[in-house]
């Protein structure tokens, strides 16, 4: 995943000697009100702390971060910089905050936001271009600063320049489509008006079918998971009807996921797929209907490091509508082989998402679809979900305990193999209800024991031989045959 991420802006220089400056000294020319003397500290200081990783001599001592701060701040406020000083103030914020946290921090608490919101708007492409790297580095810092990151007019100033982006040099055009992405990546996920949300998806999904654009870029992944951050929003399905309505985007996408030349996009586009799927019942049905959508499912279920977020997006598949389980079990030999080995997998993830699937398949399966799943052994899976640290899982997993055995009375002597009662009563006492609903259930269900003895009737075994002769001898005897219970067919083992 493209995740937030700092840049600091370096620049070749040969640094004089470091005893020949005086750092205080340029601290103290920074603040004072001469406009020379000000735009020679900032670019002393801009030339230190872009060459700071470049083996510099130049050190820049914590103490006087405070005041380098302050006079940056209190410069750019002044309004009586030129354009260069400008730049080289914003420089300085766009590396300052490459350092540290705390670092970041004391310029977000003095507003440096409202401050580059101004300058970001800059007819000069290079203060622009500079104020939307530090933009990026400082949305890349923490939660909280990238939610001041997102306050409504910078997200919509973002948007119009994403609008006009064509206009840009290429590494222009992509320094802000990562500042985008460092704004809206990362939960709490970022709120904004439809327009906006509209514009970013339009202008992102006519980027990404560019592509000979995005080859010279190489940017695509960086595009697909900005799209995939932004329609994110469980609560708000109505970014994915914008994503849907745009012609031939996810068509595209799975091309992309497709092709082998485009692997760095993979998990991008197969994010972006799966948030579709997360959508509601007509938004997956839309999913469900494109023609190569499930060669990328079998594509992703043969390819190990995709192996957690394909299962995630069936789980979300199953989660739907009968018919969404029917699109799954259409596949059923591939399928069940797989997500046996995703339930007995030691990669986490990949286990988990597999026993969601488990899950939401009991939950959303009618009873001939819940017979289809007991065919194919999911009784087995059973004490997996009871015994998962997720209680919503062992609450399904209860429920489908009782269920099934009501269904398929059949499975009595298995349910005492796997001691799903057992496994009930692990759970706590806050399942003691369901658990003596299901005991008594068992209780009902339990064969007659078999009688050891019967005073009138005696059991013997001919072997051919034997037979012919009681044959000729007409003897007369009274058997009892005894056979042991049995309940049918067993469960199916993959």
């Amino acid at each position: 995943m493209v995740k937030s991420s700092k840049k600091e802006k370096n620049e070749t220089a040969t640094p004089p000697e470091s005893d020949t400056f005086n750092t205080n000294l340029f601290v103290t020319m920074l603040e004072s009100s001469c406009r020379i003397q000000v735009s020679t500290a900032l670019y002393f200081f801009r030339k230190a702390f872009a060459s700071v990783h470049n083996g510099s001599d130049i050190l820049i001592r914590d103490q006087f971060y405070v005041r380098i701060k302050n006079g940056v701040l209190n410069a750019l406020r002044s309004e009586f910089l030129d354009t260069d000083a400008e730049i080289n103030a914003v420089w300085i914020i766009t590396n300052m905050c490459c350092i540290r946290e705390d670092v970041t921090h004391l310029f977000v608490n003095s507003n440096v936001l409202e401050v580059l919101t101004q300058l970001i708007r800059s007819p000069n492409p290079h203060l622009s271009n500079q104020s939307v790297w530090a933009i990026a580095n400082i949305a890349a810092d923490c939660v909280s600063c990238k939610t001041m990151c997102r306050r409504p007019t910078l997200l919509n100033i973002l948007s119009k320049m994403l609008q006009n982006s064509h206009q840009l040099e290429d590494t222009e055009r992509r320094h802000l489509i990562w500042c985008i992405n460092n704004v809206l990546s990362g939960r709490p996920r970022a709120t904004m008006p439809a327009p906006v949300a509209l514009s970013f998806i339009r202008t992102f999904s006519n980027l990404i079918l560019d592509t000979e654009v995005i080859q010279r870029m190489n940017c695509a992944p960086m595009v697909l998971w900005t799209l995939a951050n932004l329609v994110d929003i469980t609560h708000d399905t109505t970014r994915i009807d914008m994503l849907q309505s745009q012609t031939n985007l996810v068509e595209h996408v799975i091309l992309l996921f497709l092709d082998e030349n485009e692997k760095p996009s993979h998990a991008a586009a197969l994010r972006l797929l799966g948030n579709i799927a997360v959508g509601s019942e007509t938004q997956t049905d839309q999913l469900l209907t494109k023609i190569n959508f499930r060669y990328v499912l079998h594509r992703a279920m043969s390819t190990p490091e995709h192996h957690g977020e394909v299962a995630w997006i069936y789980s979300n598949i199953v989660a739907g509508a009968v018919r969404h389980v029917d699109f799954v079990l259409e596949d059923s030999d591939r399928f069940f082989g797989w997500l046996l080995s995703g339930i007995n997998s030691d990669i986490p993830r990949f286990r988990k998402e597999s026993l969601w699937i488990v899950g939401n398949l009991l939950v959303t399966a009618d009873e001939y679809q819940r017979s289809q799943l007991v065919e194919f052994g999911i009784t087995n899976n059973l004490p997996d979900l009871l015994k998962n640290d997720d209680i919503q899982l062992n609450l399904i997993g209860v429920v489908a305990a009782r269920r099934f055995l009501r269904e398929h009375p059949w499975q009595y002597r298995l349910y005492n193999d796997l001691d799903i009662l057992g496994c009930i009563d692990a759970l706590g006492p806050q399942y003691s209800t369901q658990k003596a609903e299901l005991q008594m259930l068992l209780n009902e269900l339990e064969p007659p024991k078999r009688m050891e003895k019967h005073p009138e009737c005696r059991v013997k075994k001919y072997g051919q031989k034997e037979w012919r002769e009681s044959e000729e001898k007409e003897e007369s005897v009274t058997y009892l045959t005894v056979t042991e219970w049995h309940w049918g067919k067993r469960k199916r083992d993959l």
